[in-house]
């Protein structure tokens, strides 16, 4: 199988020891004009061997047919429906045989460096029981999508660097609160440990939540500046003020929160809590008429509630950090948003005066 995508021999990160196989899952949905420029990227990486494993959650555009003439090499997994991101990734990786395994989004372009580099990474970083890469627009090269997930008190997640020109200043390699899961790799122990991608959250901050568990129970997540990727964004999903995005955006922000912070915090972050969740609120009604969509996700949050009371509890058992860790990992990541926001309205008054 992979001696049709790599026919040269490998090539060692060191020594003279084989370099372990690594797969690369993708999720795909109606997504069949973005495969080839993914999959042809992969082609070049300069790491081998890659293994690639494609979930394909019920595309009608041909999708499947268009992987079996055109790349036979991958391994495909199919489901009838679309079955949402955390249920075809898990599938994705339940599939998989790599030592560590990657997650790609169809929209990607990846630099020829960019499995080299985070498996160096992740080699130099025991610790760290997964690895982020920098994203940039797939149109402008010069601005970035972002470096890495962020999260606030508050509960509401954010991309750390998301449109800011990439002048350089997340060129430093340094730990993170969690990877984008639209291109990050991950430990298969980790998986092992935590346990997969929510599939109650279908879409959106499935990643953040897996970041939070992962560092609860002691793994950390590095972000390497010198692994690329390209992205086009909303590729097949929409807008981020369509009904769906918010309805589940709003169920997860919640769901997330119950799962994931320790009383003592979910008391001293209830300010913040409020404040965001009613930001967030007011953002998606007066920019996106979306009010009906995010009072169903949160009225599907009460719903699963229980559940995700008895998802804490598992969370709690496996907790190896303390709480300060986690306070101070939390306070760093929103200060990381709030920082990149100031840049980012800096950058846009810039670009108001110049014209």
């Amino acid at each position: 199988m992979y001696n049709m995508l790599f026919p040269r021999e490998p090539k060692p990160l060191a020594g003279k020891m084989a370099n372990p196989l690594i797969s690369v899952v993708i999720p795909n949905w109606n997504g069949k004009k973005f495969l080839a420029g993914c999959l042809d990227s992969l082609k070049e990486q300069t790491y081998e061997p890659i293994e690639v494993v494609i979930v394909d959650n019920g595309s009608k555009d041909g999708s499947v047919e268009y992987l079996q003439e055109n790349y036979p090499y991958v391994k495909l997994v199919t489901f009838p429906v679309n079955t949402g991101f955390s249920p075809a990734v898990n599938a994705g990786i339940k599939a998989s045989t790599g030592q560590m395994v990657a997650l790609l989004n169809n929209d990607t372009v990846v630099d020829p460096n960019w499995m080299l580099e985070l498996v160096r990474a992740m080699n130099e970083h025991p610790e760290a029981g997964s690895a982020g890469c920098k994203m940039l627009a797939y149109d402008d090269h010069a601005l970035l999508d972002g470096a890495g997930d962020g999260y606030r008190r508050g509960g509401l997640p954010g991309r750390i660097g998301h449109k800011e020109r990439d002048t350089g200043r997340f060129d430093r390699k340094r730990y993170l609160l969690g990877a984008c899961g639209g291109a990050a790799l991950y430990r298969r122990e980790l998986f092992a440990d935590i346990g997969y991608f929510d599939e109650d959250y279908f879409a959106y901050l499935e990643d953040v939540d897996l970041g939070l568990r992962a560092q609860a129970a002691g793994y950390k997540c590095i972000y390497v500046p010198t692994s690329i990727v390209y992205h086009l964004g909303c590729g097949t999903t929409g807008s981020g003020y369509s009904p769906l995005v918010v309805r589940l955006s709003a169920r997860n922000n919640w769901n997330t929160i119950v799962k994931n912070i320790p009383t003592p915090l979910l008391w001293k972050f209830l300010p913040h809590i409020c404040f965001w969740q009613f930001y967030y609120l007011a953002v998606v009604t007066v920019r996106g008429g979306q009010l009906v969509p995010w009072l169903k996700g949160t009225f599907d949050a009460i719903k699963l509630l229980p559940k995700m009371l008895e998802k804490r509890r598992e969370i709690n058992r496996l907790r190896k950090t303390s709480l300060e860790y986690m306070e101070q990992l939390i306070v760093e990541s929103e200060k990381d948003l709030g920082d990149s926001k100031a840049r980012l309205y800096k950058q846009h008054l810039a670009s108001i005066g110049s014209r």
